[in-house]
């Protein structure tokens, strides 16, 4: 499995200058899918790593049901995460697709090709935000590209928070040139994540 390169992958640059070390990296170490044709609903129950922020290697147990094993993984992360990072109570996930690269493979193209698995998130100010992964499972490849959403919306209220409180340093030691630097930062950062009862406050001093 390999991750592909999302659209997203400017922003993320700047998410990981911003954080440095406590940037959160997740990883799913394994998933157990249940179909229930019946009512056409999904479970899965799935073990998640993070690291960064004082987390090293930590374990949590996710657990969703959703329509569909993305939208079950969706709600399963919204479920863990969101008290901790308020913004992910405010997007939704809004979209997938499934490709197949049926020309991946030189002897054999079918249903052994790579799947490739676009979700989009759509954020409380209406903006859609797509990732995208690559498997040979097309399970794993929903699942991981959802993580990543996650992964992203997480780092990019960390960083959002981050800056805030650089900036209100730079304006105590008045320091203009950091100021208009971290403005502009945040200015950027703002439009990249997803509004929180946090961000909301920040952005009224800030009179955004």
């Amino acid at each position: 499995m390999s991750d592909d390169n999302n659209g997203n992958a400017a922003i993320v640059a700047l998410l990981r200058e911003v954080l440095g070390s406590s940037y959160t990296s997740l990883q799913v170490l394994k998933a157990v899918v249940e179909e229930n044709l019946a009512d056409d609903t999904t479970s899965i129950t799935c073990e998640v790593t993070y690291e960064g922020e004082g987390a090293d290697g930590e374990r949590s147990v996710i657990a969703g049901k959703g329509v569909g094993v993305i939208d079950a993984f969706f709600h399963g992360m919204q479920s863990r995460f969101a008290e901790e990072y308020p913004s992910l109570k405010t997007i939704r996930f809004s979209n997938f697709s499934l490709d197949a690269e049926l020309g991946a493979k030189k002897d054999f193209a079918g249903t052994d090709s790579p799947a490739r698995v676009t979700i989009e998130i759509t954020n409380s100010e209406g903006r859609t935000f797509s990732f995208h992964h690559t498997a040979r499972s097309v399970i794993a490849a929903g699942i991981i590209a959802t993580l990543r959403s996650m992964e992203y919306f997480i780092n990019s209220e960390r960083a959002f928070v981050t800056m805030h409180h650089a900036l209100r340093d730079a304006q105590e030691r008045r320091r203009s040139d950091l100021v208009q630097r971290y403005t502009d930062t945040m200015a950027t950062l703002v439009r990249n994540t997803s509004y929180s009862e946090v961000i909301s406050r920040i952005r009224e001093k800030m009179g955004q």
